[in-house]
């Protein structure tokens, strides 16, 4: 559970940050009493429903239901994680970071990022240049015209071309303040060791410059052009992994679309560089690409922390309807809402806009359908109930596996995913003459023997800096409130609430971090807690609970500590009754055998007397 960076790192950066000062860069701050407020970034605000407070040093959007610290804005801004969000901050602040992962590098080295970002930029800078001016590019673009790429497009994406030359780049060092090794550790350059000497790792390919959601140029996706392939040259060659890629972790066209996803909610995935690039040039600007490999979990969470609905969009082919059921896993273990369109006639999304134009496209987007939807679609293609028995429940069982992903947490408190859940049941329940409460059973059982195994394994691991969003109910919300605006009332809590009964992750993992400061002995105070985590949700979660409860305080007629007693009471209450519902439950399903029977019901009999104030 400790953090990645010692609390004095993080409180230096914060003391040298003003939450005003930050904010304003992005948004236009108008002060209205005590607090700052502007309009969102991150949604269509025509009325100012940001606020910033200077004093508490925080900033929260109630409509987009988003906020948190300084921390918690630039990973929201920039879209990044906790890590590169404080190295962000400490550098505008003039922070040298000691961090475990921080090693003493000679600036400009081949181990300096620094070089390495401003080596890969020199090079896009070079490769674009040479496509648009130089008469031995032609050959490139014609290609790009006849791809219907307008000059703008290109300009836009940085496309530059690399001639199929060996030395090409290579002679443009004597020119530049970068080294053979520093452009060879980008992955621009290759070593041949016996002849000791360098040659362009990129020839005779159009190429496309990825960039982080920074704007820093990481890597390269290149694209022979016709004249130049042969059996030996693939069509596409990425970069392979640097100090400063990892394909894994990137998106293509992540910096140009970054503010469209996060004002408007919603990611459109696809699968080529040049499909996207026509998609922003027909007005899709929500648009982006893997690179070259299979959508996983790093890419899930990267998304999750800009949308809340993504969109696939498949090629219209038997490779592109197999890709969706690949991926699915990774967006039902994410909690991210995906869903799936497969274009008409085998085209690509950028045939289809070509052919079919914007509005036909955003019609076709509108049709796409619920990802677990489209994994019942596919399962069922070519099955006869009545004759493929053995293909009919091996079906079934994928069907139910994949629902199975789903955390049980999520299953109670999503009311859209227990709805969607539902449906398919009932779908599967008509296609195969089979009652839905069979099938519920089914999944109920492989939840127990496999699926939610694999669950409750995820969640044990997961740690403060990485939980899931989550609701809390009315009793918990109270609990939180309480301990954030009277945090000396923790150590009674901690001796009275067992942490694993909490309903919510985020309430155990923020119940964790307040053990944490009574068990060594650290005085506990709201901004001390809102600097100790790192995660954006949990900042989130605290400033949201710190609010209500100021606008709770006049209302409020019970001492805390009275306030303490009565939740712990309630919260054991409400405990007792859940478990009194589910021995109710297993009685009358007959789960039990006859010993087990007549404990269960001498043991309720007891309870419902001591509830009743009735003894012996």
């Amino acid at each position: 559970m400790p953090a990645e960076f010692n609390v004095d790192a993080k409180e230096q950066v914060r003391q040298l940050t003003d939450i005003v000062d930050l904010t304003g860069q992005s948004i236009h701050l108008q002060k209205r009493g005590r607090i700052y407020v502007g309009l969102c970034p991150w949604h269509d605000d025509e009325r100012p429903s940001m606020q910033v407070d200077p004093e508490r040093q925080t900033w929260k959007c109630w409509v987009c239901d988003i906020g948190g610290d300084i921390f918690s804005f630039v990973m929201q801004r920039e879209g990044v994680d906790f890590r590169e969000a404080l190295e962000l901050l400490a550098e505008a602040a003039g922070i040298q970071l000691s961090g475990p992962r921080r090693d003493d590098i000679q600036a400009g080295s081949p181990n300096d990022k620094k070089t390495l970002y401003a080596a890969a930029a020199w090079a896009k800078n070079i490769f674009h240049q040479y496509l648009l001016h130089h008469a031995d590019a032609q050959i490139a673009r014609d290609y790009f015209t006849q791809r219907g790429i307008s000059n703008e497009s290109l300009t836009t994406y940085q496309v530059g071309f690399a001639p199929n030359r060996w030395d090409f780049l290579a002679n443009q060092i004597a020119n530049s303040p970068y080294s053979h090794e520093v452009l060879k550790a980008v992955a621009l350059l290759g070593h041949n060791a016996d002849r000791n000497s360098y040659y362009d790792f990129f020839r005779g390919r159009v190429l496309f410059p990825i960039h982080d959601t920074q704007n820093r140029t990481v890597a390269f996706g290149g694209r022979i052009l016709p004249q130049f392939a042969d059996d030996r040259a693939a069509k596409y060659v990425n970069s392979p992994e640097t100090l400063i890629f990892s394909k894994s972790e990137q998106l293509y066209g992540i910096d140009i679309s970054l503010d469209a996803i996060r004002k408007g909610g919603k990611a459109l995935v696809m699968e080529g560089y040049t499909d996207v690039i026509v998609a922003n040039q027909y007005g899709v600007t929500n648009v982006v690409a893997v690179l070259g490999t299979a959508i996983n979990d790093i890419h899930v969470q990267h998304l999750k922390r800009i949308a809340q609905e993504v969109t696939l969009v498949l090629d219209g082919d038997d490779a592109g309807r197999r890709r969706a059921n690949e991926v699915l896993e990774h967006f039902v273990k994410g909690h991210l809402d995906l869903r799936i369109l497969t274009l008409p006639d085998g085209l690509d999304p950028c045939d289809y806009l070509q052919n079919h134009g914007t509005s036909s496209f955003f019609d076709l987007i509108n049709t796409s359908v619920d990802a677990l939807q489209h994994k019942v679609n596919i399962e069922l293609v070519g099955i006869n109930p009545a004759v493929d028995t053995h293909k009919s429940a091996l079906a079934i069982h994928n069907i139910l596996s994949t629902l199975a992903m789903v955390p049980r947490d999520q299953t109670i408190s999503d009311v859209d995913y227990r709805r969607r859940e539902q449906l398919i049941l009932g779908r599967l329940g008509r296609a195969f003459s089979l009652p839905a409460d069979d099938l519920r059973q089914q999944l109920s059982t492989i939840r127990r023997n496999g699926g939610s195994q694999t669950v409750i394994q995820t969640t044990e691991k997961t740690n403060p800096s990485s939980p899931q969003p989550d609701v809390l109910d009315a009793t918990e919300a109270e609990i939180l409130e309480l301990l954030v605006s009277h945090p000396e009332l923790t150590p009674g809590a901690i001796r009275s609430f067992d942490p694993y009964m909490f309903r919510s992750d985020n309430l155990r993992y923020i119940f964790e971090f307040l053990s944490e400061f009574v068990n060594q002995g650290e005085e506990i105070s709201f901004d001390q807690l809102l600097l100790k985590i790192d995660d954006p949700i949990l900042k989130f979660v605290l400033v949201q609970a710190e609010e209500n409860a100021k606008n709770k305080e006049s209302t409020v007629q019970l001492t805390p500590t009275a306030r303490l007693e009565s939740l712990i009471e309630k919260f054991q209450r409400e405990i007792r009754d859940g478990e009194e519902r589910e021995t109710i439950r297993k009685l009358r399903n007959n789960e039990v055998n006859a010993d087990e029977e007549m404990i269960l019901l001498q043991e309720l009999l007891e309870q419902q007397r001591l509830d009743r104030g009735l003894s012996d």
